[in-house]
């Protein structure tokens, strides 16, 4: 009788160990934790904008005003994401609309206006 009440603590005691390390995560997944409380880091591009119209241009970058005079280089650093729109009517662009929307493939770039 002992025996057999031995044995089935065994088997019993087994099982239960065994169920919950079935359903384990494995260990080679790691979880990135890092990702959660990390610091985000905005890149920035550098660029450079120039006006190759007859006239004064007036932009937003963001939400600074800006004057880009005609044929003048102006060199920009701005983060990515950064909405460069018209504040002036031309012939090529109503006041509000899109010149460029900053993307980190744009670095070192040069962006004609006309």
């Amino acid at each position: 009788m002992k025996r057999h009440n031995l044995l089935t603590v065994a088997v019993v005691a087994t099982s239960l160990l065994a169920v919950p390390a079935i359903y384990a995560a494995p260990a080679s997944i790691s979880s990135p934790v890092h990702a959660m409380f990390g610091k985000t880091k905005t890149s920035t591009v550098k660029l450079n904008l120039r006006n190759d119209t007859a006239t004064s241009l007036q932009i937003l970058v963001g939400d600074k005003p800006m004057t880009l005079e005609p044929g003048k280089l102006v060199n920009l650093e701005v983060p990515v994401g950064t909405r460069i729109v018209a504040n002036s009517a031309t012939p090529n662009h109503a006041v509000g609309s899109l010149i460029e929307e900053v993307i980190k493939d744009h670095s070192g770039a040069t962006i004609a206006i006309r």
